[in-house]
């Protein structure tokens, strides 16, 4: 029996490229750069690289920050010595709060059923913040974010002492997010049940989810 939710975060409760792009551009700013749709493809596609290999387990969140520095850094000829690129793109993502869809009323439902976590990779601080700013923090009972957790999704471990803190079982829980990598196969592998949050309707072969919507009005269907 199903007794409290875990949340992702990013591209889940907040439009994560909306933030990105945001962020991306004071960034520019404070480099006295014109920003091009391009350079922000190119920004994209190494946000991509890094955070999938972060996800299959590769690198860590740490090593992400280094080198999408250091690439960005030598992308725009910037003095990469100086590493400021990803410490000025952090500072400004510290505020962005673009919610998705339908992420308020749905919190405001299961609030009255379950308890409610955050399971995110990334900042403390930062994914705080927003939530505090965006006042969705009041819809959970704990914020539980990757750097103060220990561990990073999908490693069973990230799950376990998640269940370790809140004395909920796998039984207890159901993991909502949009990445299959993290969130989904994550969960699967800590025998959590899942519900894939499949804005973009992929289609999928593996079916590593219990369940997946594509709105999360649908979630209220489901739980």
């Amino acid at each position: 029996m199903i007794k409290a939710v875990l949340i992702d975060i990013d591209d889940t409760i907040f439009d994560f490229e909306k933030c990105s792009k945001n962020s991306f551009l004071k960034t520019l700013e404070k480099f006295n750069l014109k920003f091009k749709e391009e350079d922000f493809s190119y920004f994209n596609k190494v946000n991509d690289i890094l955070w999938t290999k972060q996800k299959l387990g590769e690198i860590n969140i740490k090593e992400v920050f280094i080198k999408r520095d250091y690439l960005m850094g030598k992308y725009f000829n910037l003095d990469i010595e100086k590493g400021l690129f990803n410490d000025l793109f952090v500072k400004f993502l510290y505020d962005e709060i673009e919610i998705v869809d339908g992420i308020e009323d749905l919190l405001l439902y299961l609030s009255d059923k379950y308890q409610i976590f955050t399971a995110s990779n990334g900042i403390f601080k930062i994914q705080e913040n927003r939530l505090k700013k965006s006042n969705l923090d009041k819809y959970f009972d704990k914020i539980f974010v990757s750097d103060k957790i220990g561990f990073e999704k999908p490693d069973k471990k990230f799950f376990q002492k998640i269940m370790d803190l809140t004395k909920f079982s796998n039984d207890d829980l159901i993991m909502i997010g949009d990445s299959i990598k993290s969130d989904i196969i994550g969960a699967k592998n800590s025998k959590i049940k899942s519900i894939y949050f499949n804005k973009e309707d992929k289609k999928i072969s593996d079916k590593n989810f219990t369940y997946q919507v594509k709105n999360l009005s649908e979630i209220k269907k489901i739980l």
